[in-house]
């Protein structure tokens, strides 16, 4: 009877959801900047690739543990650039680190106009994108399980998004919401993590100590870490947490009292990041995050501050629409 509650409930949910935001079966699939998810990561499928990797090929540190050093995946120089010259020449680059060569060879003027995005909406409207988008969030997700009585908590939510998901009143978006580090920075006795979410950063202990005994009584979006070596993977504990932040877009909330675990484990030159969730007071059981697979980025370029989040716009939206 049980499951048959939350099973009706998430039904329930579902059909809310396609009928609030009025948008046919018919749709093209598109991806939206504001996902943590980078076109630079491996498919989830390809995980098993790493299985496949020797272990020996893995650098490693002075200690012995592999070396987690770098940038990864594409964010910060990244993403596929078009410029186009002042006579209409057009050039394509796979990431901006190579326009930034082909201006450096002069093979590309600094008068040409660049485009960092090429979004291919539906019809060519942007509005489309944002419901295409809304929709493959929603059905072709891995949902965490809640408990039938809080499924009512989640439909309001994910209805009311662009009054009660944080992130659009320039709040972060917290762990483990913001995904994996561009940049990982490795010593002997922690490391640190830097994200272009908003120039955010992170200073996780790895020499053995426990949860600090106050910070990690505090609510704060980010936690507090401390992280621990089995074998060759480094496990990064954080508890601590506010209620502020969603483990997803489509209402996907939490309690203060979420603890998560990150895992990152270098196999020669790619970083599988795997992430569980226990929050028992709302699911019915941890929450696995889809892996992601991100390969070492031997990129120089110059990473591109994220501008500051200004809030101007919230309280004039008109519609519950997001994208």
């Amino acid at each position: 009877m049980k499951n048959r509650t939350i099973t009706m409930s998430f039904l329930r949910y579902s059909l809310m959801i396609f009928s609030a935001l009025g948008v046919t079966t018919s749709f093209v699939a598109c991806t939206s900047g504001q996902d943590s998810a980078s076109s630079s990561d491996i498919a989830v499928s390809d995980q098993e690739q790493m299985s496949e990797v020797d272990a020996s090929s893995t650098p490693r540190t002075a200690n012995g543990r592999p070396d987690l050093n770098g940038r990864w995946g594409s964010s910060g120089g990244g993403g596929s650039v078009m410029a186009i010259e002042p006579d209409g020449t057009e050039y394509n680059f796979d990431t901006f680190a190579d326009y930034q060569a082909a201006v450096s060879e002069g093979s590309v003027s600094l008068s040409a106009s660049i485009i960092g995005r090429r979004p291919n909406y539906r019809h060519g409207n942007n509005v489309y994108g944002e419901r295409d988008d809304g929709m493959t969030r929603r059905y072709f997700a891995n949902p965490p399980l809640y408990k039938g009585e809080f499924w009512n908590r989640i439909e309001y939510l994910d209805i009311n998004g662009n009054m009660e998901d944080m992130t659009f009143i320039c709040m972060p978006a917290g762990v483990p919401r913001m995904g994996p580090p561009i940049r990982i920075l490795q010593s002997e006795s922690d490391v640190v993590f830097l994200y272009q979410q908003r120039n955010t950063w992170r200073v996780i202990p790895t020499d053995g100590r426990d949860h600090d005994p106050l910070n990690s009584q505090d609510q704060t979006f980010m936690g507090d870490s401390v992280g621990r070596w089995e074998g060759d993977t480094l496990i990064v504990d954080v508890v601590g947490f506010n209620d502020l932040t969603w483990l997803g877009w489509p209402g996907w909330y939490h309690t203060n009292e979420m603890r998560v675990e990150e895992r990152f484990t270098r196999l020669d030159d790619t970083l599988l990041y795997e992430v569980t969730v226990h929050d028992p007071e709302v699911l019915i059981e941890p929450w696995e995050m889809d892996p992601r697979v991100l390969n070492l980025n031997p990129s120089t370029a110059t990473y591109l501050e994220d501008p500051p989040c200004l809030d101007f716009d919230s309280a004039h939206m008109v519609t519950r629409e997001r994208g």
